[in-house]
């Protein structure tokens, strides 16, 4: 049984769908239920045939519904449409703490996993927000919010990556946050610099204006060059 949700039983009749809503919020809403329901499993492929007899079972028109799923990015396919698979998280998923953090023994020593909820992620303070619920949930301080801090996390002498001896982070829904830390996101950064005088106002200035110019890089590119620099963390975008 796939599991409810209130923005999307308004359009079922007795569990199914009988046509796609209008409104593209609300297509959207159906597209993830529709996605979690008939691919349960992030990333995992399923054939064409199958996913359209399982889409059967829950929507009238099951072939305008997977070309809906796909046409509202929850789902991927190959170009010759023979293999379909689901490529981020919905609100039908969520992250439990313990599958936060998945510690493997190997050969070469701890491979930590740490799994990142873009969902959650609206703003440069809620992306913090979404570190210290991942990284900091067994120290008693949290994060501060800079990309200096980040840096230093990702050194690993403290926080979750610490004592690893291999780390990786997946970025889930990384879309969604790379748009919430986009150009609007970063001018606010700057801007919030300029009216704090602890902070050298010619040079977040000057960074504002290369960003207004279309010349700087917004905060979800900055946040991605701290993780480059950490060749020994692999990040995974999903």
């Amino acid at each position: 049984m796939a599991p409810e949700n209130p923005d999307v039983t308004r359009f079922l009749h007795d569990g199914r769908l009988l046509a796609m809503p209008r409104r593209w919020e609300h297509r959207r809403a159906v597209a993830r239920w529709l996605a979690h329901a008939t691919l349960p499993d992030l990333l995992e492929p399923l054939g064409e045939r199958e996913l359209t007899d399982r889409l059967a079972e829950l929507a009238a028109d099951p072939v305008g519904a997977r070309r809906a799923m796909v046409d509202l990015g929850t789902v991927h396919r190959t170009r010759d449409g023979a293999e379909y698979w689901r490529t981020e998280l919905t609100e039908y998923d969520g992250l439990t703490p313990d599958e936060v953090v998945e510690d493997v023994d190997t050969s070469e020593g701890l491979h930590r996993t740490l799994h990142l909820d873009g969902r959650r992620v609206d703003s440069v303070a809620t992306f913090y927000d979404e570190l210290n619920r991942v990284f900091m949930a067994g120290e008693d301080w949290d994060l501060g919010p800079s990309l200096d801090a980040l840096d230093d996390l990702l050194h690993g002498g403290f926080g979750a990556a610490h004592g690893a001896d291999r780390v990786t982070v997946v970025w889930h829904a990384f879309d969604r946050s790379r748009d919430a830390l986009g150009f609007a996101a970063t001018r606010a950064y700057y801007l919030a610099k300029l009216g704090d005088p602890r902070f050298d106002a010619a040079l977040f200035r000057g960074r504002l204006a290369d960003l207004e110019a279309g010349r700087g890089r917004t905060y979800a590119e900055l946040v991605l060059e701290v993780f480059a620099d950490h060749p020994d963390v692999e990040l995974v975008l999903r």
